[in-house]
């Protein structure tokens, strides 16, 4: 089988799905009125789940909870079971199968993920996909399919039938991967300089593809099947296997506010959401999908529910240069760990992002968000911009639909500041004798490590207090000088800390 092979040989990079986690998942499907199970003690079925990358974090992370995944590559399966078993991990199993098979002995789940699999595999596959969605989703459950979209894959599409055509006489995945190098090393100067109207995009995937990991420039670019679809012919394809789409877990791509003054009045008379969400993937020219579906006789709202977003909690990993003006609506940048900036105004929001950012990982409740955004306000700005909770509200909604701040399905409490003799929980540990350079976060982020930093964090065995660590790190930076070194090994340690990388 040529996919099955390619998996082998290139297996696809197999870490965090931030958008997949149930805990995110949970709190989208509330907002828009689907009454989805509690995060910390449901079902999980991921489709497609590789060495288990998305999934073991998940199930180390919330151990009440029972996880399952499938997948057709055995050796992808048997290097997953392999962390499970050295994590004594037993509420997570991983099983080689065809998702062809389908999974009816598998029971019901309140989340089934299928992230990377449905726009890559065969027609039949994908309707199996779906139908194993609405067969094995429990009601009141979810289902996460990414798919890519049309008309904005056709500008990749350009890319992919060079890059098919220069590697055509190439039997083995391999081959076919580097003569692609090959065509984005020979070709990206003169597609810039030559391709008329298309230079700037072709320049912008060359570009792009030469930094992404191998197993996206093959998967995505070089397999057989890909095949990307309008917005509403997915629905429709939902609809036939008895589900209904809810939302995307990017949420700022359903509100048409969230589109510039000449886009939202080309929407503005469509009163359908289906065909508005259409008509915004073309004002958009959008290319990818994470759409969550669920039971087609489960009431779904059309709009997000203000009241539901009261009863959920919020967590941001934010941070601003500037100074916090409390006393004014003046923008301001907050940045994330990633550099992407987002413009906050009203002083409410701006005082619940420092709040946020104080106690991240720790996700927060409306009312307590709230409590102690006015607080600040009310201490450091102006008061009677402190009650304007309406103003707030609005804004809030705007920064989580835009993903500067998260939604979660409840409050968490976490304390992750790092002991004297800081440890590494047995995820993170475990992730470095597997070679791999990326471990996961408690949030459900893939947290890329530079040889130092994965040489300390190897080291956090509960054992050494600072002066030790600073001092066996000396031969992995033997240039630094004492102070450099200590506060850079300071630094590494809320950075673990914050990513909930340590034993509390």
């Amino acid at each position: 089988m040529p996919t099955l092979a390619s998996y082998d040989a290139i297996p696809y990079e197999s870490i965090p799905i931030t958008e997949t986690h149930v805990d995110g998942l949970a709190a989208i499907g509330r907002l828009f009125g689907v009454p989805t199970a509690d995060p910390h003690h449901c079902r999980v079925l991921e489709l497609g789940c590789a060495e288990g990358g998305n999934l073991i974090p998940m199930a180390f992370y919330l151990p009440e909870s029972r996880f399952v995944g499938i997948d057709l590559s055995a050796r992808q399966i048997e290097a997953g079971r392999m962390l499970i078993g050295e994590l004594g991990l037993g509420n997570v199993q991983l099983l080689h199968r065809d998702v062809m098979d389908g999974a009816d002995d598998l029971g019901q789940f309140d989340y089934i993920i299928a992230h990377g699999l449905y726009s890559w595999v065969p027609e039949p596959v994908r309707a199996r996909i779906l139908a194993i969605c609405r067969r094995n989703l429990a009601a009141g459950g979810i289902a996460y399919v990414s798919w890519n979209a049309l008309p904005g894959w056709h500008t990749r599409a350009v890319m992919r039938d060079m890059l098919l055509h220069h590697v055509r006489r190439e039997d083995t995945p391999r081959a076919r991967l580097e003569r692609a190098y090959h065509f984005l090393e020979t070709y990206g100067e003169g597609l810039t300089a030559e391709a008329g109207d298309l230079a700037a995009i072709l320049a912008a995937e060359v570009d792009y593809l030469r930094r992404a990991p191998p197993s996206y420039l093959y998967h995505e670019y070089l397999v057989e099947t890909n095949v990307p679809m309008l917005f509403t012919d997915f629905v429709e394809l939902a609809a036939h296997q008895g589900l209904q789409y809810v939302a995307d877990v990017d949420l700022h791509t359903l509100l048409p506010h969230t589109l510039g003054r000449a886009g939202k009045a080309a929407v503005a008379g469509i009163t359908d959401r289906i065909e508005r969400i259409q008509a915004m993937d073309f004002l958009r020219a959008r290319r990818f999908h994470r759409s969550l579906l669920t039971h087609a006789m489960t009431p779904v709202r059309a709009e997000p529910d203000m009241e539901a977003l009261h009863r959920l909690a919020f967590h941001a990993d934010l941070a601003s240069d500037e100074e916090i003006d409390l006393a004014s609506t003046a923008h301001q940048a907050f940045v994330t760990p990633t550099g992407a900036r987002y413009a906050v105004q009203h002083p409410l929001a701006k005082a619940a992002l420092m709040w946020l950012a104080s106690v991240y990982p720790a996700s927060v409740g409306w009312d307590a968000l709230y409590t102690a955004a006015a607080g600040l306000v009310a201490t450091h700005g102006d008061a009677g911009m402190a009650r304007e909770e309406d103003a707030y509200a609005r804004e809030l909604l705007d920064l989580t639909a835009w993903g500067a701040v998260h939604l979660a399905y409840s409050p968490a409490a976490l304390d992750c500041a790092p002991t004297s003799q800081p440890r590494a929980h047995a995820l993170a540990l475990a992730q470095l004798r597997q070679g791999s350079d990326c471990v996961a976060s408690i949030r459900h982020t893939a947290v890329h490590l530079d040889e130092p930093g994965a040489r300390l964090l190897g080291l956090l065995d509960g054992q050494r207090e600072l002066d030790a660590l600073v001092e066996a790190m000396r031969e992995s930076v033997p240039e630094a000088d004492a102070d450099t070194l200590r506060r850079g090994c300071e630094q590494l340690l809320w950075t673990f800390a914050r990513n909930g990388l340590l034993v509390s």
